[in-house]
């Protein structure tokens, strides 16, 4: 879904098609391929050499938890942020970067964002206060953030340094992986396998053993396997023999649905999965001190991170030779970094809302990181992170994807531009 500006109407019409508005957000068609990583036996190995790579597991001391934003509240907690403190956050963020502080009873302020996202150092000085407590700095899109002098400013403070990897779950800047120089580190293994739950805390220098977590219910185990299973059979990844399990899947719907019938409604909730499950922003407390779940935990324990690595950067470069060409786009970077592995292709646009309709109209799968900034953030206050708010949008370039696919989309893409250049 995303949002629109229309919020009061009740539908759309874009293109010659009544696109619904439900709570001010637009009901876009299901994509027609997989927007992040779904199960596949390409991206599996049971050679432990294929996942000898920059990481943030190559982190000495990790734990797993249900999402990246439960990983920083649980960061935020361990490192002692109380009420009345200040935590410094990117003005480009979205409200998942922002709940955990709020969840501390902290104060987040904002601090300014360069024009390709990295960090603006002399205005994160300059909000430093006698409340700072902690800092966190976002690898946005994969492209990993020049921590050095962050590093030495937080040393020199005696800040907390909170490392947001949630769209870095590999590579290598400057000799250190990817979560190796923050006090605490973060990910979402969500974006990067194919996960129902999911989420990393690590830590280089600090002990986390100390963190207690629990497991999650049966039921909710049994609901991360079926989510997984489900998913792939839905993008036609198992062939017969997805066709064999969707029936068993749909025998399970028919059952769930019956016992949920005679549920109460506090009894639902309790079986509702997290938000970041779903695809929502939201922070619950019953779900930050909780394990991964047993079926998203094998997902990585299995995973080929050398086929994940070569694949996102083959179709990011794939991606690039395309859509480089498009008039009225850019490339958000005109060259990957060295040691990047790319989350998403991002692009911006100079009318996005030309274009960004009918592509979802079209089942393009299309991520809006950023798209929902805290109301705080005006140009004012960084004019950088309004500015790609309002014009980038990210494809998906995960291993998951086949070229046909990839093929596909990008024909789909330069469909929706070209119609809108010849009106």
């Amino acid at each position: 879904m995303s949002t629109l500006s229309e919020q009061n109407q009740s539908s759309v019409l874009d293109g010659g098609v009544s696109v619904e508005l439900r709570n001010g957000f637009a009901q876009y068609p299901y994509p027609k391929i997989p927007l992040s990583p779904i199960l596949s036996e390409k991206a599996f190995s049971r050679d432990s050499a294929t996942r000898q790579v920059d990481s943030i597991l190559s982190v000495p001391n990790k734990r797993l938890v249900t999402s990246g934003r439960a990983a920083i509240a649980i960061a935020l907690e361990d490192a002692g942020v109380v009420a009345g403190d200040e935590v410094l956050v990117p003005a480009f963020h979205c409200e998942s970067m922002i709940s955990p502080v709020h969840w501390r009873q902290a104060s987040p302020i904002f601090y300014r964002i360069l024009p390709d996202a990295q960090v603006d150092l002399a205005d994160l000085e300059s909000k430093l206060s006698a409340k700072t407590k902690a800092v966190l700095v976002t690898h946005y899109f994969g492209v990993l953030q020049d921590l050095a002098p962050i590093r030495a400013m937080c040393d020199l403070h005696g800040l907390v340094l909170v490392e947001d990897c949630a769209h870095a779950f590999f590579g290598r800047r400057n000799g250190s992986p990817a979560g190796a120089v923050g006090d605490y580190a973060i990910a979402s293994s969500m974006k990067f396998f194919s996960n129902f739950d999911g989420g990393v805390l690590a830590s280089a220098s600090r002990d986390l053993s100390n963190i207690s977590l629990k497991p999650h219910a049966k039921s909710f185990q049994l609901q991360s396997f079926f989510n997984i299973t489900e998913k792939a059979i839905g993008y036609k990844r198992f062939g017969l023999l997805g066709r064999a399990a969707n029936l068993a899947i749909l025998g399970k719907e028919v059952l769930w649905k019956s016992a949920k019938r005679l549920m109460s409604p506090n009894r639902k909730q309790q079986f509702a999965p997290p938000s970041s499950s779903e695809g929502g922003f939201g922070l619950e407390s019953q779900w930050i001190h909780k394990v991964m779940s047993s079926a998203s935990k094998k997902v990585i324990e299995y995973a080929n991170f050398e086929q994940i690595i070569a694949a996102r950067q083959s179709h990011y470069a794939i991606i690039d030779a395309r859509l480089r060409k498009l008039s009225g786009a850019r490339p958000f970077y005109k060259a990957l970094p060295e040691g990047t592995v790319p989350l998403v292709y991002p692009l911006y646009v100079e009318n996005l809302p030309e274009v960004f309709h009918h592509m979802k109209m079209a089942g393009v799968p299309i991520w809006r990181f950023g798209e929902l900034l805290d109301p705080a953030i005006t140009s004012e206050v960084c004019a950088n992170s309004v500015e790609l708010s309002e014009h980038v949008i990210q494809f998906p370039c995960h291993q998951s994807l086949r070229l046909s696919e990839i093929e596909w989309m990008l024909d789909q893409i330069e469909l929706s531009f070209s119609l809108y250049q010849n009106k």
